[in-house]
């Protein structure tokens, strides 16, 4: 058949000779057949662009088969086939420069930090006009940046940690919009993975934990009877060392490489930086980001458990602590016997990024990584989840204005909780090719958690059968806690099933058992904390009715968004999936899902707003609001420095003999107060 093609708008147009040496005929702006092209059905042609790179080139082609296209013309001839083709230069059409996604909002991130700043500016302004200055403003910023006292440390974690709990969540509300619609591209492949690794990242490891660790530093000496923690220094270096790990786990945002490993981590993938296919070049600063992290809890655990060991009031023996205190206790040795297997994968990951080692690729075993991770990081779930368990059990028993039902075994259970937890982290592992013997060992392993998490419940449920329930915005979030925690145990129940496991173990399904966990456990409980010790921080207690309505929203809105997820889960959706067909049936679900979760996203302003205006204009209040027993409400609202003038004496009700220091329990404190006493005589010198 013939051709012709008439190029305008610049550039050169050449044929490209077949396989005979036969080239196109030129014409006026163009080119045509000839008889000897005339029987091809395909041409060559070869266009070289002009030098303008504003200039759009059109091609106006015209082709014709026998029979053309089957119609024909107004003269009854045939009708050959037509088309047109524009070619834009790299820089024609000039718009304004659009920055990446994750650019714009970190941009955004770091505008809030400036606004925050200045806002904190205006606020000691108006305070003084007369007298104000940079210097008297520093003046009023530099005690919160050197200090060492265990309220203000507390203070700054929480602040530390809510702040990146809604950047978390910000990032998932994102992907829950490239999520909403089927095969959507409002964000690339590459900005999803880097926005669910940050954000995984971000809420377990920059906004539960420092949030936690705010409750730990702030509630535990004044339930102790403690004057501070025992090494202040120390305390206060830890906080500062995730403030430097930051800026690490988000390094490349700005350049648009951000790690891209899921925080997870799993090699050979984040073994391969700098190599083809690799990750993106921020992986290595992301994982010396993590690796600082661990330095900083192992500096602020030391604090914990000397603290607890050395420096309890009389009458608060091991059976008479607060079951906050004994959460925060197990926790950190938690933390403690599992931290350093995952410190060192970290540093082998690292060095296989760095300096070319072969831990986990070239020869390399990378299933070794999962054993390590997952060894610290199913424990790291209790590590979060026990203190939780411990604010709940103080929030309920003062609600319910009776002790807690079965203290004693309550104990034992958080404790069973903290040994049993080291011997279930491979059923995170079913799918890796484990023999059926290991199999069946984690199985059980896994299902045996279950019983001590199951006596925490009916204890629960106990003291609130037996008790005169108080409903408080506190009490609220930690009944809805047990709710959806209870459920979130439940899903887990499916994992340890290798069978199960099969299906579920890359779909929705996780996600959903997961943050049913997660939100549902671990921040439903430090909600309920917030409501709860606010009094005490500030001395005022937060609105109600903003409580309230936090609570409906949050909770309704929380359920909505995750409850379906294990809907599509079973229905086959992948987890980590950027995008998904129109006709896989994941659609509806998945709009819901989103609509909802953004919905549970802004409910969180409600909180914020709360706190803000409860600052300045909050009910004021004295020592206990709520009734409750422990010794940090012995003190005024806010607490003193220090916490205690005069060292408190605990009495028990229940028990009114005097309170003497066993024999087991002086041995214990020996080597611990000999630690306090050679680092307070260090620091006094």
């Amino acid at each position: 058949g013939g051709f012709s093609m008439i190029l305008t708008g610049g550039g050169v147009l050449e044929s490209v000779p077949d396989i005979d040496g036969n080239t196109a005929t030129e014409m006026e702006g163009g080119l045509t057949h000839n008889l000897d092209l005339n029987d091809r059905r395909t041409w060559e042609f070869k266009w070289t662009a002009p030098a303008d790179d504003t200039a759009i080139a059109s091609f106006l082609i015209f082709g014709n088969a026998v029979n053309g296209n089957g119609a024909a013309d107004a003269s009854g001839e045939d009708q050959w086939n037509k088309l047109e083709l524009d070619v834009p230069g790299i820089n024609a059409n000039p718009s304004a420069p659009s920055a990446e996604a994750l650019t714009i909002l970190m941009t955004v991130i770091g505008l809030a930090l400036g606004l925050i700043l200045i806002g904190s500016m205006w606020v000691f302004y108006t305070r003084n006009p007369d007298n104000f200055s940079i210097g008297n403003f520093w003046a009023y910023l530099k005690p919160w940046l050197t200090t060492t006292d265990h309220k203000q440390v507390g203070i700054l974690y929480f602040l530390y940690g809510f702040f990146f709990f809604l950047v978390g969540g910000l990032l998932a509300l994102l992907f829950r919009i490239q999520l909403a619609f089927p095969e959507n591209d409002f964000l690339t492949q590459a900005e999803y993975n880097s926005f669910f690794t940050l954000h995984g990242t971000t809420m377990i490891f920059l906004a539960a934990m420092p949030m936690i660790a705010g409750f730990m530093n702030y509630i535990l000496p004044l339930q102790i009877g403690a004057k501070d923690l025992a090494f202040p220094r120390i305390n206060a270096l830890g906080f500062w060392i995730i403030v430097a790990a930051a800026p690490l786990i988000f390094t490349g945002i700005w350049s648009g490489e951000a790690a891209d490993i899921t925080w997870v981590m799993y090699p050979p993938y984040s073994s391969l930086s700098g190599h083809a296919g690799g990750p993106n070049p921020g992986t290595i600063a992301f994982i010396a980001g993590i690796a600082l992290l661990g330095a900083s809890s192992t500096l602020s655990g030391v604090n914990f458990v000397t603290t607890t060991f050395t420096m309890r009031a009389k009458g608060v023996g091991w059976m008479r602590m607060p079951l906050f205190t004994w959460s925060v206790l197990i926790s950190v040795f938690m933390l403690y016997v599992s931290l350093p297997a995952f410190i060192i994968g970290i540093f082998f990951l690292l060095f296989d990024s760095t300096i070319g080692t072969t831990f986990f690729t070239a020869g390399g075993d990378p299933l070794l990584f999962q054993h390590l991770f997952w060894f610290f990081g199913h424990p790291e779930v209790y590590v979060v989840v026990v203190p939780a368990f411990g604010i709940v059990s103080e929030v309920l028993a003062t609600s319910a204005r009776r002790s807690i039902f079965g203290y004693r075994s309550m104990v034992y259970a958080m404790v069973g909780i903290g040994v049993v937890g080291f011997i279930v982290w491979g059923h995170h592992m079913l799918t890796s090719g484990m023999s059926p013997a290991w199999r069946s060992a984690f199985m059980i392993t896994t299902m045996a958690v279950a019983i001590p998490t199951g006596v925490k419940i009916f204890n629960w449920l106990a003291t609130l059968w037996g008790g005169s329930l108080v409903f408080k915005t506190h009490t609220l979030w930690s009944l809805g806690f047990l709710i959806t925690f209870t459920l979130g145990g439940l899903s887990g129940m499916f994992f340890p099933v290798a069978g199960l496991d099969t299906q579920f173990h890359d779909g929705y399904f996780v996600v959903a058992h997961f943050h049913y966990v997660f939100i549902g456990g671990i921040i439903f409980a430090l909600f309920s904390g917030i409501y709860y010790w606010f009094p005490k921080v500030t001395g005022r207690k937060m609105n109600e009715t903003l409580g309230l309505w936090h609570f409906i929203i949050g909770f309704s809105s929380y359920n909505a968004a995750f409850w379906p997820m294990h809907a599509v889960g079973i229905m086959g959706m992948p987890r980590r999936t950027h995008t998904y067909a129109a006709d896989s049936g994941f659609a509806e679900l998945n709009l819901a899902i989103s609509t909802f979760a953004i919905i549970f996203g802004l409910s969180q302003l409600i909180l914020v707003w709360n706190i803000v205006r409860s600052v300045k204009k909050g009910e004021k209040v004295g020592k206990d609001p709520w009734g409750g027993w422990s010794l940090e409400w012995a003190v005024t609202s806010p607490p003193p420095t220090p916490s205690f003038a005069v060292e408190p004496i605990q009495h028990d009700a229940n028990d009114p003999q005097d309170y003497h220091e066993t024999t087991l329990e002086r041995w214990l404190k020996a080597p611990f107060r000999t630690m306090s006493a050679l680092w307070n005589k260090e620091a006094k010198s």
